[in-house]
Parts: structure tokens; C-alpha cells; sequence
């Protein structure tokens, strides 16, 4: 596992996201195969230069994602299969979430505005479906978990909606909690009160309209400065090309 220096105090809130996503990318490169035991967290605090404290925390990110399992008194172990994404060679895609957001960015405005110009509305009902559903977890801090899971199911759900099965695969692959886990957790911790997760729910209605009356340059913009919002909610303070600290 790759190593680096504790953070300044400012960045402390995402200290333990970078530690879980080093673990998570040690995971999927092999270091740690399914089924093996992982460093105790005090190895691992001083392999990453940060306190006990903040790598319990990236420990039990992992366990709530999925990608770890603790097995009291015996230790923590990797889930199998390994996480990934799968390539269009067949190779493995391990993508940080910055390039996640920032392929998203170039691609999903697109095939917003295509599903403006080709209205399904049969899928449009069932994407409205789920936001009534997201709408109503807003105020319940216990299921923040399933709120993110609703709006990346949003994106995914619709996508199909442009026409395009390559376009709508590629969205899919991009927002799969299944096959890259942390990016539910990166999602959740840019929701972290009402009032952000309120803010996430408004800006997919508003898109959704704007599909639903054919706008599709409207629709475009909107999920040009949704997408750019998370961008900024989740990495500000981090330089562009580098994995949040």
C-alpha cells in the first residue's frame, strides 16, 4: 500500500478517504486478493502517516461499502471478487472518483440532451418514480446510504432514455456502485446534512423536466452544473489531477 505524509488539519475531513481508497486500489490491483487478511489499522495508520483514528474510520467505510468484512476476533478480510470496472479492452478500469466525475462530465450532458430529443416517456415515469422515493429519504439521516444509491440509480435509469445502449452501458458502468464501491462513499460524504441532499433532489427534477418537455439544451446545461457542483462539493480544495486527501 502506497504511502503518504498526515494532511494539514483543513483537509482532515477527507484524510480517511484517501486511506480507504489506497486500500480499495491495493485491493483490486491484487496486493490484497479476495479472502486475505488486512494490516491491523495501527499498521496501516503508520504505512499512511495518519492517526489510528482516521484509519478505523477508512476500515469501517470499506465494511459499509462492501468491500471488507470484519470477522471479530480473527482479523479483517477482503470480500470476493475483487472489486473493478470493466474496460472496453476487457482490462481493468480502476478509475478514481475524480476521473469518474470528470468522464461523467464530458459524457452525460450528452446523452441528457439525446434524451430530451427522443422523450421515452415510459422510462421518464419510472426515473420520476425514483425521485419521489429519494425525495422522501431527504430528512432520514439513517438512510443516507440508500439516498445516494437512488441518485446514482437515477443517472443510470436515465440514460437508456437517450437511445444509444452504448452511451446508456457506459453511463451504467460509470455510476455502478456495484463495480466501483467507493464511489457511494465519495457521493455520500458530499451529502453530509438536508440541505445538501435537498439541493441533489431539486437539481434532478429540474433536469428531468427539462428532458420531459424536450429541452434539450436546457437539460444539457442542467447536467453540466449538477455534475460540476458534485465535482466541486466533493474535491474542493484538491488540485484537479490528484485523488482527494
Amino acid at each position: 500500500m502506497t504511502t503518504h505524509e498526515e494532511e494539514p488539519a483543513a483537509g482532515g475531513q477527507r484524510r480517511y478517504l484517501a486511506v480507504a481508497q489506497t486500500l480499495l486500489s491495493a485491493i483490486s490491483g491484487g496486493e490484497y486478493p479476495p479472502g486475505s487478511r488486512l494490516p491491523a489499522h495501527s499498521e496501516v495508520a503508520a504505512q499512511a502517516g495518519v492517526s489510528r483514528a482516521t484509519a478505523r474510520e477508512a476500515f469501517l467505510a470499506l465494511e459499509v461499502i462492501g468491500a471488507i468484512e470484519v470477522r471479530h476476533g480473527d482479523g479483517t478480510f477482503v470480500r470476493g471478487p475483487a472489486v473493478r470496472v470493466g474496460g472496453v479492452t476487457g482490462a481493468a478500469l480502476d478509475a478514481l472518483p475524480h476521473e469518474l466525475v470528470e468522464t461523467r462530465l464530458r459524457i452525460e450532458p450528452v446523452v441528457t440532451a439525446l434524451a430530451a430529443q427522443r422523450l421515452d416517456r415510459e422510462r421518464l415515469d419510472g426515473v420520476a418514480r425514483l425521485l419521489e422515493e429519494q425525495q422522501a429519504l431527504v430528512h432520514e439521516a439513517k438512510d443516507v446510504a440508500r439516498f445516494v444509491a437512488l441518485g446514482l440509480e437515477f443517472h443510470a435509469e436515465l440514460a437508456p432514455a437517450c437511445g444509444n445502449p452504448l452511451l446508456a452501458d457506459i453511463v451504467s458502468q460509470l455510476v455502478n456502485v456495484g463495480r466501483h464501491p467507493l464511489w457511494a462513499l465519495v457521493n455520500q460524504h458530499a451529502l453530509p446534512d438536508e440541505a445538501s441532499r435537498q439541493r441533489q433532489v431539486d437539481e434532478h427534477k429540474s433536469i428531468l423536466r427539462a428532458i420531459g418537455r424536450g429541452e434539450a439544451e436546457l437539460a444539457k446545461r442542467l447536467m453540466e452544473e449538477h455534475l460540476g457542483s458534485l465535482q466541486a462539493r466533493i474535491f474542493q480544495g484538491a488540485t484537479p489531477h490528484a485523488p482527494a486527501q
